[in-house]
């Protein structure tokens, strides 16, 4: 069994990822958030820092993905990454966002099977392998099975299916029967994704899929960043769950402070943060709400340190 953290946008990059492994551990692998390939051949090195050995710490198993509707492209900037020392590059076509899906990309070429054909003749390479991210289809399963059959004949090393659709971002359940049908059609590895917030969510999962040996968790290790430990078996007193959480958020905290002097922008940066993980320290926002509101570090702060205070004896 391994344990996979989907890459989150904007949110799950380096620093996210190194700070992750230090306080709460557990992941077999880290994708990090997709790269967005141009037909510029002129790339500035800086769109390639979140993946940078350099900004890694050494040990975190990492694998780039990248969004791309041009093999020509896709291979450009995988051949890039691969001379940093990766040797698996992750092709998402799962992206429901309108944003990416409108151009075509992501999601939105579930749609276009000859275009993902089209795609698979020329983005493969003798530095990389290639594995893909996607969807049930972007209207529906249909879509995914003639995706499948593309995917089936080409020599890539996984697919990570999640149990949606594309219009259905991430609203309603997983529609498991869909994948069940997706998953017998693929000829490659697949690995699971999908609505995996609990340890007992896993357990359901890897109990109706025992033949499949990865896993991977998106928003549910957002709300809960030790469900990868937890899922390993790892026990931590409630104490030193709230401990780890605090230490994370100042270490977070810490990065962005030292990035920028503009205190909006640092504001904004660690206000991000609390999207998802105020779920587990304060799932009836008695004190988010307020947290959110502050117009200043020094209130900010404050605002913090007084939600930690009042929740540390009955944390839970």
């Amino acid at each position: 069994m391994r344990l996979l953290f989907a890459p989150m946008h904007g949110v799950t990059l380096a620093h996210y990822r190194n700070l992750h492994a230090k306080h709460f551990g557990g992941v077999d692998e880290y994708y990090a958030p997709f790269i967005v390939t141009t037909e510029k051949r002129q790339i500035g090195q800086i769109l390639f820092d979140d993946v940078r050995p350099s900004n890694n710490d050494q040990g975190l198993n990492i694998t780039p993905q990248l969004l791309s509707n041009n093999g020509e492209d896709f291979k450009v900037y995988a051949n890039i990454i691969a001379e940093m020392g990766y040797k698996t590059m992750n092709w998402n076509i799962g992206c429901p966002f309108p944003r990416v899906t409108r151009k075509v990309r992501g999601a939105g070429l579930l749609q276009y099977p000859e275009l993902i054909k089209k795609f698979m003749e020329t983005a493969f390479d003798d530095t990389y392998d290639i594995n893909v991210k996607m969807r049930l289809g972007y209207e529906d399963l249909d879509e995914g099975l003639e995706v499948m059959k593309v995917l089936n004949q080409y020599p890539i090393s996984g697919v990570t299916i999640h149990g949606r659709t594309g219009l259905q971002k991430y609203e309603g359940q997983v529609d498991l029967d869909a994948f069940d049908l997706l998953y017998d059609y693929c000829k490659h590895d697949v690995t699971y994704n999908g609505d995996i917030y609990t340890v007992e969510d896993y357990e359901r999962f890897s109990k109706r899929y025992p033949n499949i040996k990865n896993f991977m968790i998106g928003r549910g290790a957002l709300r809960n960043p030790f469900i990868f430990s937890q899922i390993k078996g790892q026990i931590r007193t409630d104490t030193e769950m709230l401990s780890a959480f605090k230490a994370f958020h100042d270490d977070y905290f810490e990065v962005y402070k030292n990035r920028s002097d503009i205190e909006r922008v640092v504001l904004g940066k660690i206000k991000d943060f609390w999207t998802y993980t105020y779920t587990m320290i304060d799932p009836d926002k008695t004190f988010i709400t307020d947290i959110r509101k502050a117009q200043d570090i020094q209130t900010y702060t404050y605002r913090v340190e007084k939600m930690f205070d009042v929740i540390r004896p009955n944390f839970k």
